[in-house]
């Protein structure tokens, strides 16, 4: 066999077997209005770290498995737009975001998302889009944020754990 035939065979390969794999998830999550990719990666890095509610997210942005509360057991500490429903999990981190800009706020599951970085009131997203069947992401929202700290609260979640990942968009 010829050594460019090697590389072509190689290749070939490569595409017969791993691009149907990629091409099973490419449907359901090409519907985000935005890329999901780098959040559906950290969602499923080894090393995720893990945050109880009241937790700051270490580096100040990045993804993390948050731990949730029973939602009648959680206060917030700004009071959020939606009441929390019975049977569902809350809870809150913090951030610190390092400049100002758009900012990507993605979630594993479905739940309410407020986000504060005055302390009293939430801020609305500049956009949202969410996708069921897409494989470790369910909603995606963008946000104007100012350097400096910031408060994600999160609400009506049907589990006691859930991804989050803040990063600035792409």
């Amino acid at each position: 066999m010829k050594p460019g035939s090697r590389v072509l065979l190689t290749v070939a390969l490569t595409v017969c077997c791993i691009g149907p794999a990629v091409a099973e998830d490419a449907p359901a999550c090409a519907g985000f209005a935005w890329s999901v990719a780098r959040d559906r990666a950290a969602f499923t890095a080894p090393d995720l770290a893990g945050l109880a509610s009241g937790s700051a997210l270490p580096g100040g942005t990045g993804a993390a498995q948050v731990s949730l509360k029973p939602a009648a057991e959680v206060t917030l500490p700004v009071q959020s737009e939606r009441t929390a429903k019975p049977g569902t999990f809350a809870g809150f981190i913090t951030a610190t975001v390092p400049s100002a800009g758009t900012y990507q706020l993605t979630l594993s599951e479905e739940a309410w998302i407020d986000v504060s970085q005055d302390g009293r009131t939430t801020l609305k997203p500049e956009r949202i889009s969410g996708k069921a069947g897409c494989p470790e992401i369910r909603k995606s929202l963008r946000f104007a944020l100012d350097a400096g700290p910031v408060t994600i609260e999160i609400g009506r979640a049907p589990s006691q754990q859930i991804k989050l990942d803040l990063l600035p968009a792409e």
